[in-house]
C-alpha cells in the first residue's frame, strides 16, 4: 500500500521540481548593483550614469549605482572582487586602476584574474586646461615659463595612480618641468579648482570641461587624444609633442567577480553589448564628449595587457 501511495507523490514532487527550475535559472531575477568606484561627477560617474537606463533595458532589472570613491578607485573595485560570484553585483572598471595604479601602488588588493571583464564601452580624455583669463596661451608658453620659475607653478591631479598624475607626470619629465603636484579626489573637484584659481594647471577630463572649453571658461593647451578633438582641433595632442599616449586615457568597462557562470556572464556581457549600441545611449554620450568605444571581453582584457606593458615602460623612463 505505501508503495501505490508513494509514486503519485514522488511524480508531484518531480513535476513541481521541473516546473519550478526554470524560475530559479532566471538571472537577473532582481536588481542589480554597479559600484562606481568615483566620486559624482566625473567622467567614471557620468559614463555609467548615461549607460545605465540602456543596461537596465537590456538586463530586464534595474541597475542600482553605489558610489565608493577612495584609494584611486580600489576601494569599490575591491568590492566588487570579493562579492559573491552571482551576478547581482558588479562593477564600473576603468584602466588605469589595472594598469598606472597597480603600478604605483604597491597596495591593490586584488589583480586582473579577480575579475570576469564584461567588456568596455567608452573612452574620455584628458586635456591640460588653466582658467580663462591665466597668462599662458599655449604649452609653449606654459613651458617657457616654468623653466624661468621652477618649483613655482602648481598643478590639480587626481593623485598617486590615476591618469591626470601620470600624464602630468609624462609632461613634466618630456620637457623637464619642475612642478608641484595638488591632489584631489576626482576630475570634477580638480577641474574646480583651475576655474577657481586655487591651482594653476591640471589635466581635466574632456567630459568635465567640455562645455567649459565651448564657453570660454577654461583655455586648453593640449590633449591625450590619440588625434586632435574635432571641437579643439587648434589644440596640439601629447603626440605631437613626443608623448606616448597609450594607457593614458580612461578606458570604462564594466567587471563582474571572478566566477561567474556561463550563463550569467553571457547574459551580463550581452546586456552590455546591447546597451553601447543603442541610439538613444550613443547620442548622449557624444553630447558629453565621451567616445563610444565598445570592445568585447577578449578584446578589453588584450588591451589592458597591452597598455600595462606600455606604462611599466613609462614609467621606468620616467624613473631615468
Amino acid at each position: 500500500m505505501k508503495r501505490v501511495l508513494l509514486a503519485p507523490a514522488c511524480a508531484i514532487l518531480a513535476i513541481t521540481v521541473a516546473t519550478s527550475a526554470p524560475a530559479q535559472d532566471h538571472f537577473p531575477s532582481r536588481p542589480v548593483q554597479l559600484i562606481v568606484p568615483a566620486t559624482p561627477g566625473g567622467p567614471v560617474d557620468t559614463a555609467v550614469r548615461l549607460i545605465e537606463p540602456s543596461l537596465s533595458a537590456a538586463l530586464g532589472q534595474p541597475v542600482v549605482l553605489l558610489n565608493k570613491p577612495g584609494a584611486s578607485g580600489t576601494l569599490g573595485m575591491h568590492d566588487v572582487a570579493t562579492a559573491e560570484p552571482n551576478g547581482y553585483t558588479i562593477g564600473q572598471g576603468v584602466n588605469s586602476i589595472f594598469t598606472i595604479t597597480r603600478i604605483s601602488e604597491t597596495s591593490v588588493p586584488f589583480t586582473l584574474d579577480d575579475f570576469s571583464l564584461l567588456g568596455n564601452y567608452a573612452t574620455d580624455v584628458s586635456v591640460l586646461a588653466v582658467s580663462a583669463d591665466a597668462p599662458w596661451q599655449t604649452l609653449d608658453e606654459i613651458i617657457a615659463y616654468v623653466h624661468a620659475n621652477p618649483g613655482k607653478l602648481n598643478y590639480a591631479s587626481a593623485g598617486v595612480g590615476t591618469v591626470s598624475s601620470l600624464s602630468m607626470q609624462a609632461l613634466a619629465h618630456r620637457f623637464k618641468l619642475s612642478m608641484v603636484a595638488v591632489p584631489f579626489q576626482g576630475g570634477a573637484q580638480l577641474t574646480t579648482a583651475i576655474l577657481g584659481k586655487q591651482v594653476d594647471i591640471g589635466m581635466v577630463p574632456y567630459t568635465t570641461g567640455a562645455a567649459m572649453f565651448a564657453s570660454n571658461k577654461l583655455r586648453a593647451l593640449v590633449t591625450t587624444a590619440p588625434s586632435r578633438l574635432p571641437k579643439l582641433q587648434q589644440v596640439p595632442t601629447f603626440a605631437e609633442k613626443g608623448i606616448a599616449v597609450n594607457g593614458l586615457n580612461l578606458i570604462m568597462g564594466l567587471y563582474a567577480p571572478h566566477g561567474l557562470s556561463d550563463g550569467v556572464r553571457t547574459v551580463l556581457a550581452g546586456g552590455l553589448a546591447k546597451a553601447a549600441k543603442d541610439p538613444s545611449f550613443v547620442s548622449k554620450i557624444e553630447s558629453v564628449g565621451l567616445f563610444g568605444q565598445y570592445e568585447e571581453p577578449g578584446k578589453a582584457r588584450a588591451r589592458l595587457e597591452s597598455e600595462y606593458s606600455d606604462i611599466v615602460a613609462l614609467n621606468r623612463e620616467l624613473q631615468n
